[in-house]
């Protein structure tokens, strides 16, 4: 089905709010994950100066949970276009040569997310089935080498769609982007950022 004026793609779309939940929650899981970490590192330092006591294990849990917020909100960065962009070249071509450049990056970011899913997913059965452990407190760690192939089968599918988001730009540029980050250029970001600084002095009043 298709969206009236802009050949929006109803599946594309509909594809691109489903996986957006996921990576909402994921990325929010990863944020709780960091914020405990915060307070589990404070308690630490005054548990150690203060009482001279120590959490039990302290570093094997730090390890682990490492791969919760290190992992977890890459897909969520990746819809966004969070990530390292060579914006100043992408901002200067025109739109089809523009989709059809990011398209090749994605193509080559799927295969080597693929490798990386399958490789991470071995090294996770052979921690589960060896019983991988931590050294100090014996903590399992298939449940943090769980973590990457999760997180980077989520990030895959990201891909995916925005290989197809793209692949349709490049077919009609003058549509709608739709399930791909938008490039703004430097007016137009300091403008948005504006904005929304304004609307916040707004509710704030």
């Amino acid at each position: 089905m298709a969206e009236h004026g802009g050949g929006v793609i109803e599946p594309l779309g509909s594809a691109d709010r489903w996986l957006a939940r996921l990576e909402n929650l994921l990325n929010l899981i990863a944020a709780t994950a960091i914020f405990f970490l915060m307070f589990v590192g404070v308690a630490q330092i005054l548990g150690r100066t203060l009482l001279g006591l120590a959490i039990h294990g302290y570093i094997d849990w730090i390890e682990q949970a490492s791969a919760i917020f290190a992992f977890l909100g890459i897909a969520y960065c990746q819809r966004l276009g969070g990530h390292i962009r060579m914006e100043l070249l992408l901002q200067n071509v025109g739109r089809r040569w523009l989709w059809l450049l990011e398209a090749l990056g994605i193509a080559l970011a799927l295969f080597i997310v693929g490798l990386l899913v399958s490789s991470s997913f071995e090294n996770f059965q052979r921690a589960f089935q060896l019983g991988d452990s931590t050294m100090d407190i014996k903590l399992p760690t298939w449940p943090a080498k769980l973590m990457v192939p999760v997180a980077l089968s989520v990030l895959w599918l990201r891909l995916w769609l925005q290989l197809y988001g793209y692949v349709r730009l490049i077919l009609a540029p003058a549509a709608r982007p739709l399930g791909v980050p938008v490039i703004l250029d430097a007016a137009a970001q300091a403008k948005a950022e504006i904005e929304e600084a304004l609307s916040h002095v707004r509710k704030e009043r």
